[in-house]
């Protein structure tokens, strides 16, 4: 969840650090901290404010070395006493902390009868004074002997960064939260994700889990955990371009990202055609395909389930990836297990992949960015092109990642080049479809939603749409939005429709007469009949339009009208859709 960035190497201003920060805070928003060095001790900069409001030119404070982080809060309240970063109490050294430390009650229990206190909530504080314990126990004062002999004693999936002042130290261990490094002549950057330090260098390393990095004035050395031994380091040049986050003229970066749908869907047809081929081999012979995901990126994948058994005759179950225990025992080796994310460090579907490699289940992965450990545990990595989604939803790279599932389609009917060739007519209708006159049909709709609960109801390949829909709605606005089978309407669904409840009908015209006999029916009980489709009808007391498209390409754009709807509500609230509370844009924890 959280975003953490690290600096060690020449003469820098702290302002570095806090633009370094912003390009994380999708990680986390509750809070954010930074730990330099000042007269041979840490300290430390605290605050609750937006990162996105803060001037990085009134921290011009020359540094050699530097630690932020920025929170989404797991344990404690949101205040400054519990953001991070944490100092140790001599004052030499300061810590951050991204996931969850499953057994530290256990662990701070036995501190706290051995005398040590606490000043926060946080069970990173725990980490903290267990490796002051630990080096307060060594001769040698060795860092990297007393930080993993710390991490040995947690449990769960926890990755720490330290700075120290007495040694001019600068080190962290990846464990399941991202963390990769950059280097630039003398200047080391670690961070949570490559763009944090993509404006001074594409030259990366990226830490595999339970290994620790060792960066000092003159050398950048990698650990293994595991192996207890240090390893080479295979730093590389990131191949593809880094946009740097830029909201541009648009207010919110929900809205931009939403209205870049019409460049992105062409940008995600650049699939590896090779690899594409070589994964539908292995999907043609005789075993099953698994799809899965997490939140938003398991209901895309539904739809390109959808799309598998509709247009390529594939037989697929979609399984979400926190529920994967009970499927993990009837799968068999050489199954193929597709798994869909943005971040490609969802920690639900990354414990799914695991277990599935460990039976000889096929791995294939659709993310969004570079170097994501999902890519790195794929036998087939593909990736969505989309560019950085800084709001916390998921809008571009969703629909990417359906081009992705439309293109897999093809290849099995052997018309992958002209499937391509349709998705590149697709800008010019987008463009027109989400420009701004467009947008003030939303507006007003937005605007006559009342209430707290509104229901969606879908059918066939707008099913998944409806559960994406809902889901936005939930995550943006907060009003309570629920997706059904336009099937389940009259087995229960029916009795919560009151006098002017919103339901969404999605009704194209190869669905019409089911659909417009289902708005007929929540219309008869007095709900306020929202359809989303090719035409209007009498039964829809507003109407949303689709764009109009061949063949079935509509089932990559049939999730953008509840997008614009998501974020004009969340507008119409007052409600910042960019920064949705308690959410944080990678789930990086249990």
């Amino acid at each position: 969840m959280c975003g953490v960035f690290g600096y060690l190497g020449q003469n820098s201003s702290l302002g570095e650090v806090v633009e370094g920060l912003k390009k994380m805070e999708y990680r986390g928003y509750d809070s954010w901290g930074m730990a330099f060095p000042l007269e041979d001790k840490i300290e430390t900069f605290k605050s609750l404010d937006s990162l996105q409001s803060t001037n990085s030119e009134q921290f011009d404070l020359s540094v050699e070395f530097a630690l932020g982080h920025t929170r989404w809060a797991t344990h404690g309240a949101v205040n400054l006493t519990n953001c991070h970063p944490h100092s140790s109490l001599c004052g030499r050294f300061a810590l951050v902390h991204n996931g969850v430390v499953e057994n530290f009650q256990q662990l701070k229990s036995e501190l706290i009868e051995q005398g040590i206190g606490f000043s926060s909530d946080t069970d990173s504080e725990v980490i903290l004074r267990l490796l002051e314990k630990q080096l307060t126990q060594q001769a040698s004062r060795s860092y990297r002997k007393a930080l993993s002999s710390v991490f040995k004693q947690l449990k769960g999936h926890n990755t720490l960064v330290v700075i120290a002042v007495d040694k001019q130290l600068l080190l962290g261990i990846r464990n399941g939260s991202p963390l990769v490094a950059g280097r630039t002549g003398k200047d080391v950057f670690l961070a949570s994700d490559c763009n944090a330090f993509a404006s001074q260098t594409r030259d990366c390393l990226l830490l595999e889990e339970k290994q620790m990095i060792i960066c000092e004035a003159q050398q950048v050395c990698l650990y293994d955990l595991e192996l207890d031994s240090y390893v080479d380091c295979n730093w590389q040049v990131l191949d593809n371009e880094i946009e740097m986050p830029d909201k541009q003229d648009f207010p919110h970066f929900m809205l931009k990202e939403i209205s870049e749908q019409w460049r992105t869907v062409t940008q995600a047809t650049q699939v590896d055609t090779e690899l594409m081929e070589e994964l539908v081999a292995s999907i043609r012979k005789p075993n099953h395909v698994y799809i899965t995901g997490a939140g938003a990126a398991y209901f895309i994948g539904e739809q390109i389930g959808w799309m598998l058994r509709n247009l390529a005759k594939v037989k697929v179950t979609c399984v979400p990836a926190y529920e994967s225990q009970d499927y993990l025992p009837h799968m068999q080796q050489g199954d193929v297990l597709l798994a869909i994310s943005q971040s490609g460090e969802t920690a639900d579907t990354l414990r799914f992949i695991q277990s599935a490699k460990q039976q000889g289940i096929l791995i294939a992965s659709v993310v969004n960015m570079q170097g994501a450990m999902m890519s790195r545990l794929s036998d087939f990595a593909f990736y969505s092109y989309a560019g950085p989604e800084i709001c916390v939803l998921s809008t571009k790279s969703g629909t990417s990642q359906l081009v992705f599932g439309y293109l897999l389609a093809a290849q099995f009917e052997n018309r992958l080049t002209q499937a391509k060739a349709e998705i590149e007519r697709l800008p010019s209708i987008l463009s027109r479809y989400l420009d701004q006159d467009s947008q003030q049909d939303f507006i007003e709709i937005a605007d006559s939603i009342k209430g707290e609960h509104l229901y969606l109801l879908g059918r066939g390949e707008y099913l998944a749409a409806a559960k994406i829909g809902a889901l936005n709605i939930k995550e943006a606005s907060y009003v309570h939005a629920e997706a059904f089978s336009a099937g389940e309407l009259k087995h229960g669904v029916i009795a919560l429709i009151e006098k002017g409840t919103p339901v969404i009908c999605f009704a194209d015209d190869k669905n019409q007469d089911y659909m417009t006999a289902i708005a007929s029916e929540v219309k008869a009980r007095g709900a306020y009949v929202i359809g989303i489709g090719e035409s209007n009808n009498v039964a829809f007391d507003k109407w949303i339009n689709l764009p109009s498209l061949e063949s079935n390409l509509s089932i990559v754009s049939n999730i953008i009208p509840c997008q614009l709807l998501a974020y004009f509500l969340a507008v119409s609230k007052e409600i910042d859709p960019d920064r949705p509370r308690n959410l944080a844009k990678s789930v990086t924890v249990i």
